[in-house]
């Protein structure tokens, strides 16, 4: 899996309506996120190149656009499990404290309530809003649900509505409540302790839920219930504890790495030999530090800003030194500035061609100018690139935009072919050569369509106007006449026309370079017949060869001139447009 789909997944899941923390899934990404950055370490490191005779720079990871993301999503995702374990402890604290409120109703109904029908219907009032009120506090859990259990007892067995019960009411609770011992029961084999942990919670609820059996048994499957549920939660906190001695063992590991890189930060700033040592040492805790598990809530965050306090003291002395011992980087960067500059003065001009060339050169001198200090680097490169991401995003926009247009413009030129064929069969012999030209028309205010489809969308035009030509008995002459004027009309017609009008004369001077190519070889061909007459079968047909050779040229360079009268208007109207508007200008300045 790649950075960017982990930032993916991360980002959809902490930007969901319902958010719920999910520390699996989190340390699942973070910790695969962690091991596609340590092979982009490996990568830079590898990537240093170090001139003969000097010592090497010590490596500092750059961190990547994917990295800084990520470790945004990062905080976006603990904020956000704040706010849930803040809203969800309220709603822990309102639940308990309804819960108890309840309690004390169902207290109060036991001893005052004498009105047997009255006593019942309150009783399950109470109990229905006892089971819409979600959970309450963990640690007052159990408790609440002893009272509570306690004074369902004393309802069913103080109050005489249970005498109105029926025998079969008795057994099918006694089979109900065995049942849910046996479920009790099998949480043994249960292996994730969350789920037995939810699962037990459950059950309680479901016990609660069933009437009263038979006094006589009552005792017998009382103690087996507690039996089962003690068993369970024994198991819940032995769990627990281990889980808290694990956290505490972390906490020792971690101490220890904070007491090292505490020892390791103290050194000389005074040799670069020594600098790079310790940050060899540091980056080595580090990574250290990452393969020690989680330290308990209370204490992982504290250890862990101890820890990073003492590396970042430790790598803005460093980073000082370094500024100090590299004069060089002061010119290295204010050339990099002077580049932020340009891509800022450039990044937000018109002409996209122009404004990309210009940035990829900044961007080839930025690389060759070499790098600063990694975090003079970070913060300048964020700047300089925040300009070219925003043009390139830009470009890419209008690009997606442009496509669009282009594919709207293909289907609608496909529904036109059909549109055409249409009228072909209905209009062609009423209206003649008009129809051709309404098609034409029509065809010509429609704009371009992607390069891939444009010859096949305008061959089938064309041939449908060959068609049509022939239809009303136009002579072959006449319509490879009529063929190409209507060809270059609706060149003419388009959106870009001198380009598509230029390479259709293109085309036309390489068919006359190669129709002047065969006629020469042809007229040598006539040296054989040289002492033949005209006569001759043979030479008659190379003669009538070249004739019709010669007979293309000429057919050709008259539709060559016909395009370069076209090309000339053009020019022609543009530069009269160009005119006017530089009028139009000097007009509004004076």
């Amino acid at each position: 899996m790649s950075k960017q789909k982990i930032i993916d997944q991360f980002e959809s899941f902490i930007t969901q309506e319902n958010f719920t923390p999910d520390r699996d899934k989190f340390n699942e990404w973070t910790t695969a996120f962690d091991n596609l950055k340590e092979e982009t370490k490996k990568e830079q490191q590898a990537a240093i190149v170090t001139e003969e005779g000097t010592e090497p720079a010590p490596f500092e990871y750059m961190p990547t656009a994917e990295d800084i993301r990520f470790d945004e999503l990062i905080g976006v995702y603990m904020d956000q499990r704040k706010v849930y374990d803040r809203t969800k402890s309220a709603e822990l604290e309102n639940n308990y404290k309804e819960k108890q409120a309840l309690i004390e109703e169902l207290n109060t109904l036991i001893k005052d309530e004498e009105n047997i029908s009255k006593a019942y219907s309150r009783f399950n009032a109470i109990k229905q809003k006892w089971n819409e009120i979600g959970p309450a506090r963990p640690d007052k859990r159990r408790e609440l649900q002893s009272d509570y259990s306690r004074l369902i007892e004393m309802f069913y067995y103080n109050i005489k509505i249970y005498r109105e019960l029926q025998q079969h009411d008795l057994k099918k609770n006694q089979e109900l409540k065995l049942e849910v011992i046996e479920k009790i029961n099998k949480l043994k084999g249960e292996e994730a302790i969350t789920q037995v942990d939810f699962l037990v919670h459950q059950y309680l609820d479901e016990w609660d839920e069933i009437g009263p059996t038979f006094k006589e048994e009552w005792d017998k499957i009382r103690e087996q219930f507690k039996l089962s549920i003690n068993e369970v939660f024994d198991r819940i906190r032995e769990h627990r504890k281990n889980v808290k001695d694990g956290h505490d063992a972390n906490l020792a590991l971690k101490q220890a790495i904070v007491d090292k890189a505490q020892e390791t930060s103290t050194i000389d700033f005074s040799e670069m030999k020594a600098v790079q040592m310790a940050t060899k040492e540091l980056i080595s805790l580090q990574k250290e530090w990452k393969k020690v598990g989680y330290a308990g809530r209370k204490g992982n965050d504290k250890i862990w800003k101890d820890f990073r306090t003492v590396c970042d003291a430790f790598f803005d002395k460093r980073g000082d030194y370094l500024a100090t011992a590299n004069k060089k980087f002061v010119e290295l960067k204010e050339r990099k500035k002077t580049l932020i500059e340009k891509a800022k003065e450039i990044h937000s001009g018109g002409d996209s061609e122009k404004v990309a060339n210009q940035l990829k050169a900044l961007q080839r001198e930025w690389k060759d100018l070499g790098k600063l200090l990694p975090q003079d680097e970070y913060k300048l490169f964020k700047e300089f690139r925040k300009y070219c991401d925003a043009f390139f995003n830009r470009k890419k926009e209008e690009a997606k935009a442009f496509e669009k247009e282009l594919k709207e413009n293909l289907d609608a030129k496909e529904v036109m072919l059909i549109e055409f064929s249409k009228s072909f069969e209905k209009d062609l012999k009423e209206k003649g050569d008009i129809l051709i030209a309404e098609w034409k028309k029509e065809w010509a205010q429609v704009g371009e369509v992607p390069s891939k489809f444009n010859a096949k969308i305008e061959s089938s035009l064309t041939q449908l106007v060959s068609k049509a030509f022939a239809e009303l008995g136009i002579s072959k002459a006449d319509i490879i006449e009529k063929e190409f004027n209507n060809k270059v009309e609706i060149l003419l017609n388009s959106d870009n026309a001198e380009p598509a009008l230029d390479r259709e004369r293109r085309s036309l001077r390489v068919n006359i370079s190669e129709a002047e190519s065969s006629v020469r070889q042809l007229e040598d061909k006539l040296d054989f017949f040289k002492f033949s007459n005209n006569s001759n079968p043979l030479k008659k047909e190379l003669l009538d060869r070249i004739e019709d050779a010669k007979s293309k040229v000429d057919a050709w360079k008259k539709k060559r001139k016909q395009i370069d009268l076209m090309l000339k208007d053009i020019r022609r109207k543009e530069q009269e447009l160009a005119g006017n508007n530089e009028l139009e200008v000097k007009s509004q300045e004076g």
